[in-house]
């Protein structure tokens, strides 16, 4: 026979010894064969538990130490829509940029040209493109 096995039931033979002995005490050593559980008992009164009994009791509420907790409201999100620009038409044009067709100055800086916004831009068959 394996250790495990001849260990298990050396334990198992422990825990009805122990069982059949608390059984006796329960029972004032009547019968060693019955277990407690299958012995019949009379519940306690309330004179023998040394009091009356006790009404029952709602629980404790603690409040939480962070209060009452609201949960944020969200407003609609605002949706902007921008019409895209008319487009300017260039007109005159020299060394130091182009006047487009709206009045608007676009300086020439390198090989685009600048709004007064800042936005770059390039002029495509003389239709402002900007970015």
């Amino acid at each position: 026979m394996p250790y495990w096995k001849l260990k298990l039931l050396l334990v198992a033979a422990g825990w009805m010894l122990v069982n059949a002995h608390c059984a006796a005490q329960a029972g004032n050593g009547a019968d060693l064969g019955r277990s407690a559980a299958s012995q019949p008992q009379a519940a306690a009164s309330a004179t023998s538990r040394g009091g009356s009994p006790t009404p029952y009791q709602a629980p404790i509420v603690v409040p939480s130490a962070a209060g009452t907790i609201v949960s944020p409201r969200l407003s609609l999100p605002g949706v902007v829509i921008t019409p895209p620009s008319t487009p300017s038409f260039t007109g005159n044009c020299d060394s130091a940029g182009c006047w487009g067709s709206d009045g608007t100055r676009y300086n020439a800086v390198g090989g685009s040209l600048v709004r007064p916004d800042g936005r770059m831009c390039q002029n495509i068959g003389g239709v402002m493109q900007c970015q």
